[in-house]
């Protein structure tokens, strides 16, 4: 190309202030790749910028006389941190197709492209901004060392953070399979340990209580006590065993979203639980906006379960239970509560609601595994919400609030 010239002396009488050292091996140097058609402007970039030092490192100058030159050189150094890029050479829009190159073909986003060009009318400013991922315009008319410098160093600094974002990134992504390969390997281990230990131990328990039989003749109090005990521990444990098979289960075995009426799983839900609501007496309110939801029929319908068995489980003694269930749509969510004048919860102990195998109350006064609310928050996460607890504390009742996110409505 016909270059327009470099007017501004500057750039030929200025080099820069910083000395060369060599603290720094070519190995580590920032690579800066120089493409243009004529020999000259590669003189003049060399002068302004051999002796360049950015935080610390030199700059490794790498030389291109066309596109298809800088094509092969990128190709030999794919950590090049910087293009200074001419755009009319072997054709018009040579330098653009190499734009093009590297970010669509190679789909190199951190290396830094600077347009140098003396043909401002070929290539509009505002056009190429708006239309090509490039990181800077310049006129080799407005060139001087100080704003090569200012651009070459900008540029190299905006390389590293993207590329240390880049290195953060990939080390996040490598974290995150590895979690899933341990939370899967961990499932399975579960769902094994849960399985199969479940035969031997109901072999215990049948055994003591034949053992028990036999020996009935010649038990006393004591050991007849001691019998019921071990064989309570047998059955408890085969309990938890089945609760923590079940969450082992949950986004593993269980079925696919579909679309459903949710007012239609709460219907089922309380179903299931008319036994043991009618044991407790308690009257039961529904209220709010039920929406049609994309969830997992066989885990929505052991979360509601869960939550309202709970609200009539944990009842103040002499008092039947209140259970308020309401649903509304909040933005893009699906918003559901189950609160209770029960037992309440102190606030100190709210955190601790939704571990594995927790207990806020002795088994004496209430049964159960300690998997619950374990599950249920498990199967929330599992549909990409959330799940907390609110109480006044202890006598005061509890609600348990669920937030789904809610899907544009199916067919």
């Amino acid at each position: 190309m016909s270059s327009r010239g470099i007017e501004d002396p500057d750039l030929f009488a200025l080099a820069m202030d910083a000395p060369a050292s060599d603290a720094s091996p070519v190995g580590s140097a920032w690579k800066v790749l120089l493409v243009d058609d004529e020999a000259d402007v590669h003189a003049v970039l060399h002068l302004a910028l051999d002796d360049v030092l950015v935080e610390g490192r030199r700059l490794l100058l790498l030389d291109a006389l066309s596109a298809t030159e800088a094509r092969l050189v990128i190709a030999a150094n794919p950590d090049i941190a910087l293009i200074l890029l001419d755009v009319v050479m072997e054709s018009d829009q040579a330098g653009l197709d190499l734009v093009r190159h590297v970010r669509d073909e190679l789909a190199n986003r951190s290396t830094q492209i600077v347009l140098v060009t003396g043909e401002p009318g070929y290539v509009p400013q505002q056009e190429v901004i708006s239309g090509y991922e490039i990181d800077g315009y310049r006129l080799k008319s407005e060139l001087t060392a100080n704003r090569i410098f200012v651009q070459v160093y900008s540029a190299i600094r905006t390389y590293r953070l993207l590329r240390e974002q880049e290195s953060l990134q990939q080390d996040l992504e490598q974290k995150v399979q590895d979690l899933k390969r341990s939370n899967a390997d961990l499932e399975q281990f579960s769902y094994a340990i849960s399985h199969d230990l479940r035969q031997p131990l109901r072999m215990i328990s049948s055994y003591l209580q034949l053992l028990g039989i036999s020996l009935a003749d010649q038990l006393d109090n004591d050991q007849r006590e001691y019998f019921n005990f071990a064989i309570d521990g047998a059955k408890r444990l085969d309990r938890m065993l089945v609760a923590l098979l079940e969450y082992s289960r949950v986004g593993r075995l269980g079925e696919p979203p579909v679309w459903l009426k949710s007012r239609v799983i709460l219907d089922e839900a309380l179903l299931f639980l008319q036994p043991t609501l009618a044991e407790a007496q308690a009257t039961i309110s529904i209220d709010g906006q039920w929406p049609r939801v994309l969830v997992s029929p066989d885990e929505m319908l052991r979360l509601l379960q869960n939550l309202i068995g709970n609200a009539a489980k944990f009842r103040r003694s002499g008092q039947a239970p209140e259970i308020t269930i309401s649903s509304q749509v909040v933005g893009a969510d699906w918003c559901l509560s189950v609160a209770d004048n029960g037992v309440g919860i102190p606030p100190e102990q709210l955190g601790r609601l939704f571990q594995m195998f927790q207990r806020l109350h002795s088994r004496a006064t209430f049964d159960g595994s300690g998997v619950g609310l374990a599950l249920c928050r498990k199967i929330v996460e599992h549909h990409g919400g959330r799940i907390w607890a609110e109480s006044a504390g202890e006598g005061q009742g509890s609600r348990f609030c669920v937030s789904l996110p809610l899907p544009g409505q199916g067919g």
